[in-house]
């Protein structure tokens, strides 16, 4: 009996074991899942309160710190992070967080909310470094990811529009560009004109302001005069607003009617255009140095030079309170409008100081402008877009023919047949169209680093020898400057040396853009081999390099005959692969400074073989590993960074050494450096 009671009480006892564990559970599931909320209730308080101080180091620990400790979402951190960097100047970092911050998954509506400002901001960062196809693949992705989540009604999701209106603009293509401000219109219409925070409405006049400028900077003074009066009304549903900024109010004010008067005198409607500069000047924004900039639009529109140039006397503390770096597009926007006005005004000085300070902004502007090869990638997308389309209709017609054979028993098998066959002609279709997608895009992303690493090495190349002609320029123009003779002839010699270098670097970008041709170069010259060689040590100047033992042999059938060829071509191809001995013989750029220079050596060997002559360029320099043989002759391509060149020289030569009938190779059995085999042909 007692057994029969235990068996039956001991099954019970467990599961009131089991039911009262599990109550303590979800208690203190419950107090650590309202634990942690409040954890990170408490931490959005701590970044706001930052946020509102301005305090942009403590932001940058709390994200840290926070994050660390798993209050603080990673979008939200790197978000934050991004925003204090970008209000400290550190662009670089600013984008490098929210560049990771949209890479990250969403799990929740606030993560969704923080991705969309990190992405308005990113495209916004992008966009003013002139990155238009970076603007437009961030702005894309993004407004594709909120679209699926239904989160579109938003300022960032219509900024996004605007900034893609913006690029496109940019890129000269109008059509589209409209179609994407008429998009963010209608998206600012929508919100604001729900019960929304004012800072919607203040979102939207600043988005609307940015897409009036852009038209009016572009000379589009129609669609600029339209944007002015869709302008117009939203600040008005913005003055009768209880919360409108009074000071919001008059800048924006004073703004729109500079636009206003930029796109009237733009359409020839002067009386009009004056009516709504004088509007503008009655603001308290007139006055500040901020207006004084903005003026300047409608000024040099309307040919007052003499005001915009007195407007533009402020433009040297403007640039240096933004920190704006002068890119190619910023010298046009801001740097040219202040010479022209000043030319206008007949301020001759104004006016040299001006036209001085933009070559010497030339320079450094090269590093920051970049080949936009968004158009490319549009195209690439588009055409993606339209075979994958023909692919599914094709996929879908194959569906329906298979459910038509099933209707009848007799074309069972025929029809199963046709849609195994479709459906194995589409999978093939699409993967060979994936695959040359692949290959379009690889190309685009290499072409553009090439080209980037070009203009940077070009700026690198030039940038040495202008500073030294832009030094003694103003040593020999100084009035007090007294010079002895040996000076001046140093002086000269170094002013006519790096002249010739930079010359010489104009000319071998403009070689290069006729690389590639295969127009036949006439041979109508009759030349010894040696003549040859002498005239390409000379132009090389590798005969005279210090660090270099350079020699120059014939064998005996060499001494005697003459070549029917074109000699400047042979000449030019000979002398630059002697320069690329010299140079690779030489310590690279990076250790100049710091090891003893080496003599090394360097021999040109000439001689016949059959009907073909050969001049060997053979150093004890750097090798060139085997697998690098071809490569070393593509466009741009350089294997070591720390040397100057351009990565050019290698495939000039090549090239005009195929046009006159011969050709270059890299002798790859050759180990004790480098030698390059120059042949021309020869007919006894």
């Amino acid at each position: 009996m007692k057994n029969v009671k235990h068996d039956i009480l001991q099954p019970l006892l467990q599961l009131f074991a089991f039911v009262a564990l599990w109550s303590v559970l979800m208690l203190t599931s419950c107090e650590e899942k309202h634990h942690v909320v409040t954890q990170k209730s408490e931490a959005d308080s701590m970044v706001n309160a930052a946020y509102k101080a301005h305090d942009y180091e403590r932001i940058l620990y709390l994200a840290d710190t926070l994050q660390h400790k798993g209050t603080l979402s990673d979008q939200k951190a790197f978000y934050w992070r991004g925003y204090a960097y970008s209000r400290m100047r550190k662009m670089r970092l600013a984008e490098m967080e929210w560049k990771a911050a949209t890479s990250k998954s969403i799990d929740n509506i606030e993560d969704l909310a923080y991705y969309a400002k990190t992405a308005n901001r990113l495209a916004s960062l992008l966009f003013l470094k002139s990155d238009f196809e970076g603007t437009i693949k961030v702005a894309v992705h993004a407004m594709k990811l909120m679209d699926n989540r239904d989160y579109t009604d938003n300022s960032d999701y219509a900024n996004l529009l605007t900034f893609i209106g913006n690029c496109q603009l940019k890129l000269g293509r109008l059509q589209e560009a409209s179609s994407s401000y008429s998009m963010a219109y209608e998206s600012y219409l929508r919100i604001t004109a729900s019960e929304e925070p004012i800072s919607n409405i203040s979102t939207a006049i600043i988005g609307m302001i940015t897409i009036t400028d852009s038209y009016a900077q572009t000379g589009h003074y129609t669609d600029a005069y339209i944007w002015t009066e869709r302008l117009d009304s939203m600040l008005s549903h913005y003055r009768r607003h209880p919360l409108a900024d009074t000071i919001f109010i008059d800048k924006e004010w004073a703004r729109l009617n500079y636009y206003r008067g930029c796109a009237l005198e733009g359409l020839n409607r002067h009386e009009e255009a004056a009516k709504a500069y004088e509007v503008a000047q009655a603001t308290q924004y007139s006055k500040t140095n901020d207006g004084n900039i903005e003026a300047t639009n409608y000024l040099m529109t309307a040919k007052r030079w003499e005001e915009a140039a007195k407007m533009f006397e402020v433009l040297e503390t403007q640039l240096t309170r933004y920190d704006l770096k002068m890119t190619l597009d910023n010298i046009q926007t801001y740097m040219v409008p202040k010479y022209m006005a000043n030319v206008g005004a007949h301020r001759i000085d104004s006016a040299i100081a001006t036209g001085q300070r933009i070559c010497a902004m030339l320079d450094s502007a090269l590093v920051w402008e970049r080949q936009n090869t968004s158009l490319e990638l549009a195209t690439i997308y588009d055409t993606q877009q339209k075979e994958t389309e023909i692919l599914e209709q094709r996929a879908r017609l194959s569906q329906q023919r298979l459910w038509m054979t099933l209707a009848t028993l007799v074309l069972v098998i025929v029809g199963l047949t046709l849609f195994i066959y479709f459906r194995h002609r589409a999978a093939m279709r699409l993967e060979i169209a994936y695959r040359h997608l692949e290959a379009a895009n690889a190309r685009a992303e290499e072409s553009s680093r090439m080209k980037s690493d070009f203009i940077q090495q070009i700026s690198h190349e030039i940038r040495t020898p202008l500073n030294i002609l832009s030094g003694f320029a103003q040593i020999i123009t100084s009035p007090d400057m007294e010079l002895d003779d040996a000076t001046r002839a140093d002086i000269n010699r170094q002013i006519t040396e790096n002249t010739d270098r930079i010359t010489g670097m104009v000319n071998k970008v403009l070689e290069l853009s006729d690389a590639k041709s295969q127009t036949i170069i006439e041979r109508t010259d009759t030349v010894t081999p040696l003549e040859i060689a002498v005239d390409a040590t000379d132009r090389s100047g590798i005969a005279k390099a210090p660090h270099l033992s350079y020699d120059l042999q014939l064998s005996p059938e060499a001494k005697s005959i003459k070549l029917q060829t074109n000699k400047t071509a042979a000449v030019r191809a000979l002398s630059l692969l002697l320069d690329n001995a010299r140079k690779f013989t030489a310590p690279p750029e990076s250790q100049q400074h710091h090891d003893k220079l080496q003599k090394k050596n360097a021999l040109l060997f000439i001689s016949v073989v059959g009907k073909q002559v050969f001049f060997a360029i053979e150093d004890t320099g750097t090798r060139i590993p085997a697998s690098e043989a071809e490569h070393i002759f593509e466009e741009f391509i350089q294997l070591d960074e720390y040397y100057n060149g351009t990565g050019v020289g290698l495939t000039i030569a090549r090239s005009l050494a195929r046009r006159i009938g011969g050709d270059i190779r890299l002798d790859t059995a050759y180990t004790a450096g480098a030698r390059f085999v120059l042949t021309l042909p020869y007919e006894a």
